[in-house]
């Protein structure tokens, strides 16, 4: 566990020092809540944080962390490293993501480690020039299924700035 989070704040300090020396469209914050199946039997709810470099018109990369607990015995942390894809339509906001890292399960008082890996589906509307909200779905192990709800500011970098086409 003392690994995981050592290696998930070197990730967010290089992220911070990397993304201004980048030439990228924007960086991006987020909140969320969100329903999945992190548990043994029913649902799950959580909150979860999110941070990325929209790198181009298409592509993002990024970090998420979440929190869910079924409200019973089990409750459930995951981190994980994300790529985005915006598929290309009129306007953009459509995109397919892949999330991999590991979730940590507990239960009466014992942690179990897992791995992560899922896609996820959803759609960037923006909320004025910085502000946006972002439904998605995801399926993937080991929360088979999730969804949720994020919303966000997303900040212009570098010369280029902001790309978005809305």
């Amino acid at each position: 566990m003392k690994r995981i989070c050592i290696a998930s704040l070197v990730l967010c300090i290089v992220c911070a020092v990397v993304a201004p020396n980048l030439y990228a469209d924007s960086i991006f914050f987020g909140l969320g809540a969100a329903a999945n199946a992190n548990t043994r039997q029913g649902a799950a709810a959580g909150g979860a944080f999110s941070f990325g470099i929209d790198v181009n018109r298409h592509l993002a990369l990024g970090y998420k962390t979440a929190y869910s607990n079924d409200f019973d015995t089990t409750s459930a942390i995951e981190r994980a490293a994300l790529i985005r894809w915006y598929i290309p339509l009129q306007t953009r906001g459509l995109f397919m993501q892949a999330e991999l890292g590991s979730s940590v399960f507990f239960e009466k008082g014992e942690s179990y480690p897992a791995f992560l890996s899922g896609a996820a589906l959803g759609w960037r509307f923006s909320l004025g020039s910085n502000m946006f909200i972002e439904p998605s779905v995801r399926g993937g192990y080991p929360f088979v299924w999730g969804a949720g709800i994020t919303a966000g500011f997303s900040f212009p970098l570098g010369a280029g700035g902001n790309e978005q086409g809305e």
